[in-house]
């Protein structure tokens, strides 16, 4: 499987590998468990859900875990330094931590895009016979 490259806000290029099925699964529920927790208001403003989904993902310490197990197999070049992989003092230079938001979104998205299309799918599925069933009337049971 080859890397997904990414360039940062900094110039960085970012070397994205898929994490083993284990930790981007990991990612995907952690996250499905703070996008749960968000509630969504039909006429809430957009700009308000994403700060509520961002601020939530960001500050979960679960999500933040299996984030770091998937950026493991990542790497990130700054200044040419080379392809190094990501770790603790990845983000120490201040140039860097401009691109630590970018990063971990375009990990989470190279790791968390196959499983979200298959379960958007499938919601897709059972979203006209859940309709159906909830528009009929409902039947009147009778005792006997």
């Amino acid at each position: 499987m080859d890397p997904v490259e990414k360039m940062m806000p900094s110039g960085a290029v970012l070397k994205i590998m898929p994490a083993p099925f284990e930790q981007a699964r990991g990612l995907f529920q952690a996250v499905l468990k703070e996008i749960r927790a968000v509630e969504i208001i039909s006429d809430k403003l957009v700009m308000d859900l994403y700060k509520n989904l961002l601020t939530s993902s960001f500050s979960s310490k679960e999500v933040e875990k299996w984030l770091w197990a998937c950026m493991v197999r990542c790497t990130y070049n700054l200044d040419g330094k080379g392809d190094l992989k990501i770790d603790a003092s990845t983000f120490e230079p201040e140039r860097a931590r401009g691109d630590y938001i970018t990063v971990c979104m375009e990990v989470a998205r190279v790791n968390i895009d196959p499983f979200a299309k298959s379960l958007w799918s499938e919601f897709l599925n059972l979203l006209p016979e859940a309709t159906s069933n909830s528009l009929k009337p409902k039947q009147e049971t009778t005792s006997s």
